[in-house]
């Protein structure tokens, strides 16, 4: 049986696919037996390969955001508006970007099980299965979160079976945390491979999702000794690092230098250099969470004019905090048409001795301070460069003026971000090496799936569930100090939250996070402009799609249609 009829076969088992027996009837195109293809260590090596790939599903989906961070308290419409879906709770069990969350996890499950179903008894072979298996946990972790207890398929899929039943969301979480415990046991991945690249799972990735999911878990079964847990594996991958030694700024610097930091634990890995497309082969990240700046004649940067941060989000950043400026860029030159010294990207080819990017000597002619700076800090900016002089100043806060025709009046923030060039573009994850303006997927920087200040964050959080809040103080500060900011003295959720706010500003999963800490209706509610009051809910409903094919699942009680 050829790999796509198998993976096939695993869509329909899970309901994903409305005409089974069709594909199942087709001809068989592949005549080269599977055993023979993938039993090998280099099939061993294709399959695995297959499994890293299916990760891209997910973190490079262009529904990443509406998934993982929409309907929460950070991020807000801009010139569109974010899927209702996600950011006003108008979802359905007929949704198709929910159906494609729940398709693409079972997809990439049986994508990793198939390692385990080829394995040939190598040693090689053995250490790719355990990597295949923590692909399989993340993939669980996030139905797990979204969705509450899933069916548990916990191996490769041989026939098409419609009565799957779901497990509870004990028995899912205990799933996946035998898995990860037992990979960890085996003792067989690396210990790091974050300065290799960081897309093959090691021993630290594993004991991260380990406490990730331990954390979680925790949180929704009400049970302290998962908090141990979380706490104890996260301090030992921190044990396995000199705390975090690397500037920000650094890390994420556009010229991808910081790629292969220490810092990012696991990444889905990109690479320009090898890539068949070497132009739009990439991914979207750095489209997201910033405004519209022109057409394609223009020279800024494409953009999914949404996802633009919340005055809370902004607030999270302290005077001082070197993730600002390293999160958000706040000058722009005149782009239009790209005359008169205008291109956004012209400010990755001024670069100091210091490692400090500027526009040089491109007129500035939007400045956007941020929400902390007064008028004497902008008259220093100004008076720092000639080229500053006559910029025409957005305000990241409360009240600001209009962007796009530069006419002086009078905006609240939140019409500010409406129009075309509103509130500072996010350059955290830009890609200086392919300065494209006008494709989505011209992004070869790695995307990080987790990180060590994650860890840290989570070791935190364990801490101080357990009531232990020195230890959650020592860790919560080495993430908060190393950003230049004085040490926090005193830490609760909020404080927590607030620092995943800024650290992991567009990454993550900040809907997981509030959910996770039964925050995540106050903070909706507090925080995001478009919150629809008692509409928002902690759980996804199983699409209609996988309930029609499979007889034996059960719909979420929240999306049940009551008589």
């Amino acid at each position: 049986m050829n790999k796509i009829k198998i993976i096939a076969i695993a869509a329909c088992a899970l309901g994903l696919m409305t005409s089974c027996d069709d594909f199942l009837t087709a001809d068989n195109k592949s005549e080269l037996d599977a055993e023979k293809q993938f039993g090998s260590d280099p099939g061993i090596e294709t399959a695995v390969n297959d499994a890293y790939h299916s990760l891209r599903t997910i973190y490079a989906s262009g529904n990443y955001s509406n998934w993982f961070q929409a309907g929460t308290d950070m991020y807000c419409n801009g010139r569109n508006d974010i899927s209702s879906d996600y950011q006003l709770y108008t979802m359905t069990a007929l949704s198709g970007d929910n159906q494609e969350l729940y398709k693409a996890c079972y997809d990439g499950i049986r994508t990793a099980q198939a390692v385990t179903k080829y394995d040939n008894g190598s040693e090689l072979s053995k250490k790719r299965v355990d990597e295949a298996r923590v692909i399989a946990a993340n993939y669980y972790y996030i139905l797990v979160n979204s969705y509450g207890g899933v069916p548990l398929i916990k191996s490769f899929v041989e026939r098409v079976d419609s009565n799957y039943t779901r497990a509870t969301t004990q028995e899912t979480y205990q799933y996946i945390i035998d898995e990860l415990e037992s990979v960890v046991a085996n003792n067989r991945l690396d210990a790091t491979n974050a300065t290799k690249g960081g897309g093959r799972v090691s021993m630290e990735a594993a004991k991260a999702l380990l406490a990730k999911t331990y954390l979680a878990a925790g949180w929704d079964l009400n049970n302290n000794d998962y908090f141990t847990k979380a706490a104890q594996y996260a301090d030992e991958v921190i044990n396995g690092h000199n705390g975090l030694t690397t500037k920000f700024a650094r890390l994420y610097d556009a010229d991808g230098s910081g790629d292969d930091n220490e810092e990012f634990i696991w990444d889905v890995e990109y690479n320009q250099t090898v890539a068949n497309d070497k132009t739009s082969g990439g991914h979207s990240m750095h489209t997201w969470y910033w405004n519209y700046m022109g057409g394609q004649e223009d020279r800024g940067k494409y953009g999914s004019s949404s996802f633009l941060p919340t005055l809370y989000t902004l607030g999270c950043f302290q005077k001082g905090d070197e993730r600002y400026d390293a999160t958000f860029m706040k000058e722009l030159p005149n782009i239009k048409n790209g005359q008169e010294g205008g291109d956004y990207w012209d400010y990755y080819t001024n670069k100091d001795k210091d490692g400090n990017y500027s526009y040089g000597k491109d007129e500035i002619q939007r400045y956007y301070p941020a929400w902390y700076e007064t008028e004497d800090d902008i008259n220093a900016w100004r008076n720092a460069s000639p080229t500053h002089a006559n910029a025409y100043v957005i305000e990241m806060a409360e009240n600001s003026h209009e962007p796009q025709n530069m006419t002086g009046a009078e905006q609240d923030y939140y019409t500010m971000v409406k129009w075309v060039f509103g509130g500072s573009p996010c350059k955290k994850f830009d890609d200086a090496n392919n300065p494209v303006s006008a494709s989505g997927n011209s992004d070869y920087r790695d995307i990080h799936i987790i990180t060590l200040p994650e860890v840290y964050l989570i070791a935190a959080e364990a801490y101080l569930q357990l009531g232990n809040t020195a230890n959650a103080l020592a860790r919560l500060n080495v993430v908060h100090e190393r950003a230049g900011n004085a040490p926090l003295t005193t830490v609760d959720i909020n404080s927590i939250l607030d620092e995943r706010a800024v650290e992991l500003y567009g990454m993550g999963e900040r809907w997981y996070d509030l959910r996770r800490t039964k925050t995540l209706q106050a903070r909706y509610e507090d925080y995001n402009p478009q919150a629809v009051k008692d509409q928002c809910k902690a759980i996804r409903p199983i699409p209609s799609a996988a309930m029609d094919a499979n007889s034996a699942l059960t719909q979420n009680p929240e999306y049940t249609v009551q008589p």
